[in-house]
């Protein structure tokens, strides 16, 4: 009788204590989650800002460009820091509250870097124009990603 009562005690104990490991363990994945989100939006919210920074200034010396060629290497080296921030932000992994957001800034990202690697061709083959500036849409392909930096600091809210 005292074999089977302690048997029974360490039975609840195991199961006393495989129910507070399963906590633990749902705990630190909560936990997880939260950080892997909160590193994403920091990470997206830095990508959108360093593009906009960049495309800024790259509408700026385009507006230059356009009276003095010299700006020409100005304006490649703003576009390849687009590439470069495109690149680093193509690394990212979004978590799975944030997956739409991601989905359509992976978009714009891929679009404006096929648009900006155009237009760098173009810078090559036949210099700077108003006309060719004008044709690659650069400036709104960075208004939409700007128009991500909301709903992207509302999920790290969540």
């Amino acid at each position: 009788m005292i074999v089977i009562k302690w048997k029974r005690k360490q039975a609840w104990m195991m199961t006393g204590l495989i129910a507070s490991s399963i906590l633990v363990i749902s705990a630190c994945s909560v936990v997880e989650q939260a950080n892997q989100s909160l590193n994403y939006v920091s990470g997206a919210t830095e990508y959108i800002e360093q593009v906009s920074s960049a495309g800024t200034e790259l509408q700026q010396l385009a507006s230059g460009a356009m009276n003095n060629p010299e700006l020409t290497t100005q304006v490649q080296e703003k576009i390849d820091q687009i590439q470069a921030e495109a690149s680093e932000f193509s690394q990212l992994t979004a978590p799975a509250i944030g997956e739409s957001i991601h989905e359509n800034l992976v978009s714009y990202n891929n679009q404006l870097t096929e648009v900006v690697g155009q237009f760098e061709n173009t810078l090559a083959e036949q210099g700077f124009t108003a006309e060719n500036w004008e044709k690659t849409g650069i400036p709104e392909l960075i208004t939409n990603i700007n128009g991500l930096k909301d709903p992207l600091s509302g999920l790290g809210n969540n």
